[in-house]
């Protein structure tokens, strides 16, 4: 256990510019914090005790390795965190546990897989862990957060910088109810760097890491590779042939990842069985006949309206009032001149 003081230099240390996280080790281990912090010029000036009062007072927890409170399950990993700073319940981590990860450009079709694969897998007692960017990421925690699960969100920055600022609310509710984990401590902005690191810590954490959409290079893939480092089994959903999102859940498939069709698929995977429950029920308004015509034609695939025109056999007057009854219902989303099914 560390004292208060070493606690406060390691924040220090982790904040400096000049120390990424295997540096902080190597430091820790081979000069320990307060010589660690003088060897790379930190401020001498710097007050220790400030520092680790500042995160407590924000409900920080600093978690350095080998203390009691520090996740068991990333003790033996290759590349573990020397430090974890943690806002939220530790309880969140539970036992098992699933990263739902993907891309930031992802399709509506690729975000409704993934708020229902949180849904479902939290009902059937998975923890899912993932790195509460825009995109899947954050569909994966909405669809937690509506089964009444706890979130799990690994980020790139300090606990009270909200990246992207877009999901404030949604960070609120994570730290809420679930957990939030950063190798950063208070006020460290987000860095190109810092993902890459962070992403290790998602696939670290997870039994099985699912790729819901993904472009060829990106995020994802770095966790896929984090993932195979450490013998960790990743599974993707597939995609259309055509979609540049799923061309690297694809290409996935094609190398041998099992495929993800639904919850069951995964929670096959972890050896579990789907617990009986009853199907969350839909609280949309029910088209009427011509908007479920309309939904038909979609099949699951982004659309203009010249598509669905000709799908249908519409004339476009009444396939435009269909549409927007069906956007203001909450079944339909556009993005420019593209329409796209949602899921429930």
């Amino acid at each position: 256990m560390n004292d208060d003081r070493t606690l406060g230099f390691i924040a220090l240390l982790a904040g400096h510019p000049a120390v990424g996280p295997r540096r902080l080790s190597e430091l820790l281990s081979e000069r320990g914090a307060e010589a660690g912090w003088a060897e790379v010029g930190g401020d001498p000036a710097a007050d220790p005790l400030a520092t680790l009062a500042s995160h407590r007072a924000a409900g920080i927890e600093i978690l350095a390795r080998h203390d009691e409170r520090y996740p068991e399950c990333l003790q033996p990993d290759p590349e573990p965190p020397a430090v974890l700073f943690a806002q939220g319940d530790l309880a969140a981590l539970g036992t098992t546990r699933v990263a739902i990860v993907g891309t930031r450009r992802c399709t509506g079709g690729g975000a409704g897989v993934a708020r229902e694969l949180g849904r479902e897998l939290t009902d059937a007692g998975v923890v899912i862990v993932s790195g509460l960017a825009l995109g899947i990421d954050g569909a994966a925690h909405r669809g937690v957060l509506d089964a009444g699960g706890a979130p799990v969100g690994v980020v790139g920055c300090g606990l009270d910088v909200v990246y992207p600022s877009r999901h404030r609310d949604l960070w609120g509710q994570v730290r809420s109810i679930g957990l939030l984990l950063s190798e950063a401590p208070l006020g460290v902005r987000p860095a190109p760097w810092r993902f890459p690191a962070r992403n290790r810590i998602i696939a670290a954490l997870a039994d099985i890491v699912i790729v819901v959409e993904s472009h060829a290079t990106g995020g994802s893939m770095h966790t896929v590779r984090e993932a195979d480092d450490r013998s960790i089994q990743v599974m993707a959903v597939p995609g259309s042939v055509r979609s540049p999102a799923a061309a690297g859940t694809n290409r996935l498939l094609a190398e041998g990842c099992a495929p993800v069709r639904d919850a069951t698929d995964v929670l096959v995977a972890l050896g579990l069985t789907a617990a009986s429950r009853a199907a969350t029920p839909d609280r949309r308004t029910r088209p009427d006949p011509v908007g479920q015509t309309v939904l038909a034609a979609f099949d699951w695939e982004p659309a203009t309206l010249e598509h669905l025109v000709i799908r249908t056999g519409l004339r476009l007057p009444e396939l435009a009032l269909a549409l927007e009854a069906l956007l203001a219902a909450g079944w339909v989303e556009t993005a420019g001149s593209w329409y796209e099914r949602v899921a429930a």
